[in-house]
C-alpha cells in the first residue's frame, strides 16, 4: 500500500508522468461504449507526429490486409481497432513527453521503453495464441504501462531511486528493493496513476498485480499474460534469455507453441519500437533457445534426481539412527526387554488407566537366586547367557497384555494388566515351577537350575496413591522371599 508521504509526494511533483489534454480527451471518449469514431479521430488529430506514426503503423505488413492502404487517421483507427490506437496514442505521448533515452545517472529511459514495448508485444501475442478469446488490445495497453510507476518513482525520489536501481539486474528484485527503501513498488505506483488519467478498473487491476505468479497452467487469463508478458520481454533483454524461457515452460505448452509464440513476438517488436523512436531489443534465435532451455530442464532433472536419491539415502540413514535410538531408549541392550526407565514408564501410564477405569492391575517383582555365585563361577559371560535365557523364559511364559522388563542386574518386573491378585500368582507359581522342572541352561553338559525370589502386589492390596509406591511394596515382598529362604514367592 502506497504511504500517504509518498502519495502526497506524487501528487506534488511537477515532474510526475502526465497525458496531453488530448490523449485525456481520447481516454474518457474510450469509456463511453456508444462512443462515435469521429471524435476520438478528432482528439487524436491534435498530434500530428503520433498521427503521421499510427497512419504507418496501420500500414505495416501486420495491419494491412488486401486492398488500399490507409492514407487517413480515421481509415488508420479502424484498421488498427479503437483500444489499440488509444494504447499507442498514450504510450507514444508518454515517450515523447518523459523522454526515451538512456540517462547518466538512475533509470534507463531507453531500456525502460525497450522492456515496455518487448511486453506489450509479448502480451498481445499470447493473448493470440491461447484457445481463449482474450481482447488482445486492453491487454496490450496494461502491459505497456506495467512498469509505468518506475517512471513516476524516478520523477519523485531521484537519487534516492537510482540508489534502489543501483546494481540490480533482475526486475523482479528492483519491486522487493522498492518496498524496502520507499515502502511501495512501481506496480501500485502505475496502478494509482493509470486510475488518475481515467483508465478502467481491469486496466489498473493488471497492472497493480502483473508481477505476480500466474496460477492457471491450462488456460490463461488476461490478467495472467500480462504477469507473463515482462519475464517474456526478459528473453530479449536480460542475459541468459534461456533460463528465463526455461522458468515459463509450465506456462507456455509444448516446444511448437513456444516456437510459434518467440517468432511472432520478434516478427512484431521492430514495427512498434520504430513507433516509439526506441531501437528493437536485438534479435534471438528461437529454435537455439528452446534447445537451449530444454538443455538447462534436463539438467535440472537430473540435479533434482540426484538431490532426490540423496536426500532418500539420507532420510534412510535418519530412520535408522531414529530406530536404534529408539530401541535405545526403550530396550536393554543385554536381554532385549524393556529397560527399567521405559517400563516404569508404562507401569505409572497403566497404574493411571486402572485407577481412572476403576480396572484391576497387579505387578509381579522377580530377582534370580544366587546370581552373584554364578558370575564368580562360571564368569560374566556366562551370567549374561543366564540373563538373556531368563529373559527368553519370561517372554514365552506371558500372556498377551502382559508387560516385561530388565529392572536391574538380575531384576525383573512383569506388568500384568487386567489381572487380580490370584491371577497374578498363579502367574509368579507358573513361573518358578518351570525354573525348578527344567534346566535353564547347560554348562559343559552338565544342566544349570536357577531359582528366583519373587513379590506380587495388585492395585488392590492398599490405597495406593502413587505407582513407585505399587512397586516399592512389590520389591519389598521380594526381599522377604529372599530372607525366608529365596525359591519362594510372597504375595502378602
Amino acid at each position: 500500500m502506497i504511504s500517504d508521504a509518498l502519495r502526497q509526494s506524487l501528487a506534488a511533483c511537477p515532474n510526475l508522468p502526465s497525458l496531453p489534454a488530448a490523449v485525456l480527451k481520447v481516454i474518457e471518449l474510450a469509456r463511453d461504449p456508444d462512443v462515435k469514431l469521429q471524435p476520438l479521430v478528432d482528439a487524436l488529430n491534435h498530434d500530428p507526429a503520433l498521427t503521421a506514426r499510427l497512419i504507418s503503423l496501420a500500414n505495416t505488413v501486420y495491419y494491412t490486409q488486401a486492398g488500399r492502404p490507409a492514407n487517413t487517421l480515421r481509415e488508420a483507427v479502424e484498421r488498427l481497432g479503437l483500444d489499440m490506437s488509444v494504447s499507442l496514442a498514450l504510450g507514444f505521448s508518454l515517450a515523447k513527453g518523459y523522454g526515451n533515452r538512456a540517462q547518466a545517472n538512475g533509470l534507463d529511459l531507453h531500456r525502460y521503453w525497450q522492456r515496455s514495448l518487448t511486453s506489450a508485444v509479448a502480451a498481445r501475442e499470447l493473448a493470440r495464441h491461447v484457445p481463449a478469446s482474450l481482447d488482445s488490445d486492453i491487454i496490450f495497453t496494461a502491459a505497456l504501462l506495467q512498469d509505468i510507476g518506475m517512471l513516476a518513482l524516478d520523477a519523485v525520489e531521484g537519487p534516492i531511486y537510482a540508489d534502489t536501481l543501483h546494481g540490480t539486474l533482475q526486475h523482479d528484485d528492483i519491486s522487493l528493493r522498492e518496498r524496502i527503501d520507499l515502502g511501495a513498488d512501481h506496480t501500485e505506483i502505475g496502478a494509482w496513476l493509470a486510475a488518475s488519467w481515467g483508465l478502467s478498473p481491469l486496466s489498473c487491476e493488471w497492472i497493480r498485480y502483473s508481477h505476480d505468479c500466474p496460477v492457471n497452467r491450462q488456460a490463461l487469463s488476461g490478467s495472467e499474460c500480462v504477469m507473463l508478458s515482462g519475464r517474456l520481454a526478459d528473453i530479449w533483454l536480460a542475459p541468459d534469455g534461456h533460463k528465463t524461457l526455461a522458468l515459463l515452460e509450465p506456462w507456455l505448452g509444448n516446444d511448437t507453441f513456444r516456437g510459434e509464440l518467440l517468432s511472432s513476438i520478434q516478427e512484431q517488436l521492430p514495427v512498434i519500437a520504430e513507433l516509439f523512436d526506441v531501437d528493437a531489443p536485438g534479435k534471438i534465435d528461437p529454435h537455439q533457445l528452446l534447445f537451449e532451455s530444454k538443455q538447462l530442464l534436463l539438467e535440472r532433472s537430473l540435479n533434482l534426481h540426484e538431490q532426490l536419491q540423496t536426500q532418500e539415502r539420507e532420510l534412510a540413514q535418519l530412520r535408522e539412527s531414529n530406530a536404534k535410538l529408539n530401541e535405545a531408549i526403550r530396550f536393554d541392550p543385554l536381554t532385549r526387554l524393556f529397560n527399567r526407565q521405559y517400563l516404569v514408564q508404562m507401569f505409572e501410564d497403566c497404574f493411571c488407566e486402572a485407577q481412572h477405569d476403576d480396572l484391576p492391575l497387579s505387578l509381579v517383582f522377580i530377582d534370580l537366586d544366587h546370581f552373584k555365585q554364578i558370575n564368580d563361577e562360571h564368569g560374566h559371560h556366562f551370567g549374561d547367557e543366564v540373563l538373556r535365557a531368563f529373559a527368553s523364559l519370561l517372554q514365552r511364559s506371558c500372556e498377551p497384555g502382559t508387560i516385561v522388563g530388565r529392572y536391574g542386574g538380575e531384576e525383573f518386573l512383569a506388568i500384568l494388566k487386567n489381572r487380580t491378585h490370584a491371577e497374578a500368582s498363579a502367574f509368579a507359581d507358573a513361573l518358578c515351577a518351570k525354573l525348578r522342572a527344567q534346566p535353564l541352561l547347560q554348562r559343559a553338559g552338565a544342566p544349570i537350575f536357577i531359582t528366583a525370589s519373587v513379590g506380587v502386589v495388585s492395585l488392590s492390596d492398599g490405597n495406593f496413591s502413587l505407582p513407585k509406591e505399587m512397586i516399592h511394596v512389590a520389591d519389598q515382598r521380594m526381599y522377604l522371599s529372599k530372607r525366608q529362604g529365596r525359591n519362594r514367592i510372597t504375595a502378602q
